[in-house]
């Protein structure tokens, strides 16, 4: 492992961005690192400035970049376009972007009974005759729909674990009480560690 000499200033500078009794130097440049990837990322989205949802195409600079692992409150908010592992999911939304990632788990290989284990979801097999829960043909799987803020961990959490990158796209509206940036788009950019 190389080992870097940080000059004094530069070290205070990283102390000032750690979170104290948690970080250590290698955590700071990790999360300076992971921003940097973040930008990079919103910087070459593919295809995006073509992307319509009606009439109006929204530009990326419109969107307010969102952490991953402490998003703003989602609730209300709607998606616009999503993409898991390069691949665009139709017509999305919270709750069908996480079940996207359940049926990609069984398509890897995954095992019903492993997926149970290592999901947030509420998942079942077989005959179910209780509301809230869609069936997943493509993995034989029911799951349960569950508000947005639920939907994005469950599914960030088995993104890390599939190691799948992820760009989602939405907005709040700006009528509902509640929405964390009323009439604001955001966007949420996930990739694996190297």
């Amino acid at each position: 492992m190389p080992v870097v000499r940080i000059p004094d200033p530069i070290y205070k500078r990283l102390q000032e961005i750690a979170v104290p009794f948690e970080d250590t130097p290698v955590t700071v440049i990790e999360k300076l690192l992971n921003e940097h990837d973040i930008f990079q990322k919103s910087q070459q989205v593919s295809g995006i400035e073509n992307f319509c949802e009606t009439k109006n195409c929204f530009e990326t600079e419109n969107y307010i970049v969102i952490d991953p692992e402490n998003p703003s409150n989602l609730t209300h908010s709607k998606v616009l376009r999503a993409l898991i592992d390069d691949k665009e999911i139709n017509k999305p939304n919270w709750n069908k972007i996480a079940a996207k990632v359940h049926e990609i788990a069984i398509q890897q290989g995954m095992s019903v009974e492993a997926l149970k284990r290592l999901t947030r979801s509420n998942i079942k097999q077989g005959e179910i005759n209780e509301n809230g829960y869609d069936y997943l043909p493509e993995a034989n799987i029911w799951i349960q729909g569950v508000n947005a803020n639920t939907a994005w961990r469950n599914t960030l959490h088995l993104l890390k674990h599939l190691k799948l990158p992820s760009e989602i796209y939405f907005e709040w509206p700006s009528d509902k009480e509640g929405a964390a940036h009323p009439g604001e788009k955001g966007k949420i950019f996930w990739s694996p560690k190297s």
